[in-house]
């Protein structure tokens, strides 16, 4: 038997590996609890597992204990860079860290009713570039978050076969900036005209941010179809709203330049630039709508041996990511906006799998693999939402102790090398234009936590 468990174990590793090349940072966490980052999301059908809840509302009528709750906490690490082949110069995000938590809780009402309560956080994407960044017009900063809370219920409809229902709420938080340009005529109060002529441009990063309560419920179904297989669906809803944003300055002037947007500009422009500036307002962009997609996963359990559980799913992610635009600027010459603005998505596929070895009374070890399509068209990559094809590779461990079991679950995510011309450019005084220099985009991510989990 130990021999067979090696084996498990080896292969997961292997194919693990042989994954990451072909690997993307993804928009979307596979959970914010270790057990769930342990098995890379690959729970539609995990019963007697209360973290498995959190995907799956239909689970809590397979828990065999009548109370229990889990709370977890942990961090998530990510870097996305750029690299230009003209000159083999690379440019790293900052701002990698961010926290992350979950909670889980059910009571069992009846031998038919089972209520729960779930706090996680299905999407996260960070991240922000310095200031010479080529892509900096068309975005060089983001801050997307949501932290959603729902109340659970499963009813039983025959000992092998259970639905579930959880509604609730999420807040979105978004934050974004891009850099822009603006031409320093010689009266910046005035507009641009034959007598007031620009004499060159000033640079300056221009951010927004807002956030959004917004309704969130979720749906599923199990069946145990033997005491071996179990079979599990469920569909979490998407989270839209128009988020209240709100526009502004962020440190002051990064450069000045000639009209040509390249050179060093006249004597004087120096003088003119804080003019325009204070003359100009930052407003905040025309749509604030925010929209995560839904996503809807069925899955296989199989308890192969009385030590041995995995679990494959099949999730489809819906078309529905949108980001709020970017800001813009009103100048005495008129509106200032963003060459471009960050892509939506679009619907795709996604396969994860993961397997539990029991050891003995007191150790679980845990694994999971994740494959996801592109979430964005290739043509539109880019550096901050990020949306190329999706691996990661996740591990970890359980272990009984204090009448409960602590947990620690790790995942790895690296990015698909994709190449674009787009996101190079110079912005003159009469606006911006692409150079079409061939610019890499990559990335890579870490996931971890630790946790607590008791039944009574």
């Amino acid at each position: 038997m130990a021999q067979a468990v090696r084996g498990v174990v080896k292969a997961g590793l292997m194919l693990g590996a042989a994954a990451l090349p072909a690997a993307a940072q993804s928009l979307a966490l596979p959970a914010a609890d270790p057990v769930g980052i342990a098995r890379s999301g690959a729970q539609v059908a995990y019963g007697y597992s209360l973290e498995a809840a959190s995907t799956n509302p239909a689970l809590l009528a397979s828990l065999k204990e009548k109370t229990g709750f889990y709370v977890a906490g942990g961090m998530e690490l990510a870097s996305s860079q750029e690299s230009l082949e003209s000159n083999q110069k690379t440019w790293y995000t900052s701002d990698r860290n961010r926290a992350i938590g979950a909670f889980g809780l059910s009571m069992r009402l009846s031998p038919k009713l089972t209520l729960g309560l779930k706090l996680d956080e299905p999407y996260l994407r960070h991240g922000k570039f310095g200031d010479d960044a080529p892509s900096r017009f068309l975005g060089d900063g983001i801050d997307l978050s949501a932290h959603r809370l729902e109340g659970q219920a499963a009813w039983t409809l025959n000992p092998n076969m259970s639905i579930g229902l959880g509604l609730g709420v999420a807040r979105l938080g978004y934050e974004s900036s891009s850099v822009m340009r603006f031409g320093v005529p010689l009266d910046p109060s005035l507009p641009v005209s034959g007598t007031n002529t620009v004499q060159g441009v000033v640079e300056q990063r221009v951010e927004q941010s807002g956030n959004k309560v917004v309704p969130s419920y979720s749906l599923g179904f199990r069946w145990a179809i033997n005491p071996r297989w179990t079979l599990g669906v469920t569909h979490q809803s998407g989270l839209k709203g128009d988020l209240d944003m709100s526009a502004g300055y962020r440190g002051g002037s990064q450069g000045l330049y000639a009209n040509d947007g390249l050179s060093a500009p006249p004597l004087g422009t120096g003088l003119r630039s804080p003019g325009i500036l204070s003359a100009s307002t930052p407003v905040a962009s025309g749509s604030g709508r925010m929209e995560l997609p839904s996503q809807t996963a069925v899955g296989f359990r199989h308890r192969a041996h009385p030590m041995v559980t995995w679990e494959a799913d099949l999730r489809w992610t819906a078309a529905g990511l949108r980001v709020p635009d970017f800001a813009q600027v009103s100048t005495p010459s008129g509106m200032v906006t963003a060459p471009a603005e960050l892509p939506r998505g679009k619907g795709h596929f996604g396969l994860s799998a993961s397997v539990e070895v029991e050891l003995g009374k007191f150790w679980t070890l845990r694994g999971g693999l994740a494959l996801d399509q592109r979430a964005v068209e290739e043509s539109m990559i880019e550096p901050l939402l990020g949306g190329g094809r999706t691996a990661a590779f996740s591990v970890g461990a359980g272990y009984k102790a204090w009448g409960g079991e602590l947990s620690i679950g790790y995942q790895f995510r690296q990015s698909e090398d994709l190449s674009t011309r787009r996101l190079d450019g110079v912005w003159s005084s009469s606006g911006f234009r692409s150079t079409g220099t061939l610019e890499r985009i990559e990335g890579m991510g870490h996931l971890m936590a630790i946790g607590y989990r008791k039944t009574f």
